[in-house]
């Protein structure tokens, strides 16, 4: 069993157009609920609500988990625990290991690893996170930075195997993704522990074909679709690239 922690800002939370066309389950994978400490199959909607600090996809709509946990098992073929943290509108501030965001997502996901009938083989972390901070001009030193400290703290409590970037793409459309969007790259390039899952919002932030119409910078369903199904088909290939070193060693 593997078991993908999801997290970042609204975005990952989820806030599409509508109620996506297919919301049946998807096969061998279960959503954890911290609410009532249970395994459900992961269907849309995906996440949930814990004021003040986690949300659910919004009004109950479509979010990247199904389509990346079905194109994951395409190629890991294990079954796999979702754990989703994310909160709208959230700086990458609001994440750092001293906060209440932090500690919220930390409690959820250790609650997964007890209330699990076993220890996942895999403990892999998927991030889209980062409009917020372009919004407010935030440079590239300080949101790597910032970033490298989140995943050690990860790394550390959670034992956190692997940090996976799906990269931001372009919210502000007036430059100031630029620096967000080095920051990823940089740490990607500079430490193994990161992860380039897709980079592909940055072709389809800048295409209204695969955006939201009532919220702005935001991805429809169609846009979910292709960031899940590319960043899960990356991160199962890793997995069992790894996976296949090992054996061989």
């Amino acid at each position: 069993m593997d078991m993908l922690w999801f997290a970042g800002q609204s975005n990952m939370e989820g806030q599409t157009e509508g109620t996506p066309a297919d919301c049946s389950p998807v096969e061998g994978v279960q959503e954890y609920k911290y609410q009532t400490r249970s395994f459900v199959s992961l269907h849309h909607p995906a996440g949930e609500d814990v004021p003040p600090n986690l949300f659910g996809a919004n009004d109950g709509y479509g979010s990247l988990l199904p389509d990346f946990c079905r194109s994951y098992r395409k190629v890991r073929q294990v079954p796999v625990i979702a754990v989703h943290t994310a909160k709208g509108a959230t700086t990458i501030d609001d994440w750092e290991p001293a906060g209440q965001l932090y500690q919220a997502a930390v409690s959820k996901l250790k609650a997964a690893l007890e209330d699990a009938s076993e220890k996942p083989e895999h403990l892999y972390f998927i991030w889209l996170q980062g409009e917020s901070d372009a919004v407010r001009g935030l440079s590239e030193e300080e949101y790597y930075q910032k970033l490298m400290a989140f995943k050690n703290a990860l790394k550390s409590e959670c034992g956190v195997e692997r940090f996976g970037i799906i990269r931001v793409g372009y919210f502000t459309c007036d430059g100031k993704d630029e620096p967000i969007i080095a920051a990823q790259e940089k740490l990607v390039q500079d430490d193994s522990d990161f992860l380039m899952l897709t980079r592909v919002t940055g072709r389809l932030s800048r295409n209204p074909a695969y955006l939201n119409p009532t919220a702005a910078g935001h991805y429809n369903n169609a846009a979910m679709t292709i960031i899940g199904t590319e960043a899960g088909a990356m991160l199962g290939n890793y997995c069992a690239a790894a996976s296949k070193d090992r054996k061989n060693i």
